[in-house]
């Protein structure tokens, strides 16, 4: 059986995913809070722990695995969370203001809602055998969903970088709706 872009395959054919300890947002490396929301990033760069978690090194394909715990503090109010509302940029563009181009440069925003996971590892040729892998990313993948009153939620999403030389300086933008009303909170944590 042939190894493939670092993925690790048992002797039993089945592989098994450990999980992925979660912190409270305030205990991330990154984190920010607005009244009652708190949102949290933890980067995963190191390839040792890309193989633990999701058994291939991600970095050498071009994916940073991004974990984003978000914890609604509110009594009462729940949350909506569009995983697709959620957008990162190198920090070059994050100068400007989010949607606004200027002096008609262009600046490269992209939302996750654009963030492809199978198609670029079918594009690698990455066999059958790693079908468990991609099941898994998938299913560690952040979801759309309402956060309660006093809960949390957290997943993963894979941002985009550079397959070769250092990371730029990123920023992502986590936007979330107030449950009942149309107010949205904005929360942009740089990495």
């Amino acid at each position: 059986m042939p190894l493939l872009f670092g993925v690790v395959m048992p002797a039993g054919g089945t592989q098994t995913f450990p999980d992925y300890p979660v912190p409270q947002p305030s205990h991330c490396a990154i984190h920010e809070q607005q009244k009652d929301v708190s949102v949290g990033l933890e980067l995963m760069e190191s390839p040792q722990d890309q193989m633990t978690y999701f058994h291939t090194a991600l970095g050498t394909h071009g994916f940073l695995p991004v974990l984003i715990v978000i914890h609604n503090r509110s009594n009462s109010d729940s949350l909506l969370l569009e995983k697709d509302g959620i957008s990162y940029a190198p920090d070059q563009a994050g100068k400007t203001k989010l949607h606004e181009n200027s002096g008609g440069q262009k600046t490269a925003i992209v939302t996750t809602a654009f963030i492809p996971i199978i198609g670029p590892f079918i594009s690698m040729g990455v066999e059958k055998q790693t079908s468990e892998v991609m099941q898994n990313l998938l299913l560690r993948q952040l979801q759309s969903e309402t956060i309660s009153p006093g809960s949390t939620v957290s997943g993963f999403v894979y941002v985009a970088i550079p397959k070769k030389g250092p990371r730029p300086n990123m920023w992502m933008q986590v936007p979330v709706g107030w449950a009942g009303s149309d107010r949205t909170s904005v929360l942009k944590l740089a990495f």
